[in-house]
This record gives structure tokens, sequence and C-alpha cells, in this order.
């Protein structure tokens, strides 16, 4: 967690553009499309426009995948579900 605490600060001294170029150095295009897929995946369950199924079809991902970010939402105390929702 160490680390994850040093990333976490280093962020919060950059603007988004700095940050945009941060995890262009350090991620791959790989990494960085899974991440996006991720947080699109968040923010579509969040939305509650729609069901699992069709979030997984719209984005082309598994189900699992999808299953893995409704079970994120529906714990309590989410800081996922705080970010997603702008709380």
């Amino acid at each position: 967690m160490r680390t994850i605490n040093e990333i976490s600060e280093a962020l919060s001294m950059m603007n988004k553009k700095e940050i945009a170029e941060f995890f262009k150095e350090i991620l791959t295009l790989s990494e960085i499309t899974t991440l996006s897929k991720r947080w699109r995946i968040l923010k579509m369950l969040a939305s509650d426009n729609c069901t699992q199924r069709e979030v997984a079809q719209k984005l082309h991902v598994s189900l699992c995948k999808v299953t893995r970010g409704a079970k994120i939402l529906k714990t309590p105390n989410s800081i996922t579900k705080k970010v997603i929702k702008g709380e």
C-alpha cells in the first residue's frame, strides 16, 4: 500500500494533462485500454440505464467482468461507488 499512497500523493500534485501524460508513460496501451474499459463498465452500471448483460454486449466484455463491477458498486461504503457517482 505504501507505493499506492506514493502514487496518490504524486497525482494530487498534478493537473489533468500531467496525469494523462503520467499514465501514458508508465502504462502500456493495453493497460490503459483495460483501465478505461473498467471505468466505462462502472459508469454504465452506476447510471442504472443498462443491465449487466447490456453492458457486456455494448462493451464487448465478459459478463464476469461486468459482474465484478456490479459487486463493487453494491459494496457498502465503496469508495469506487462514491467516486463514480461524484459523492
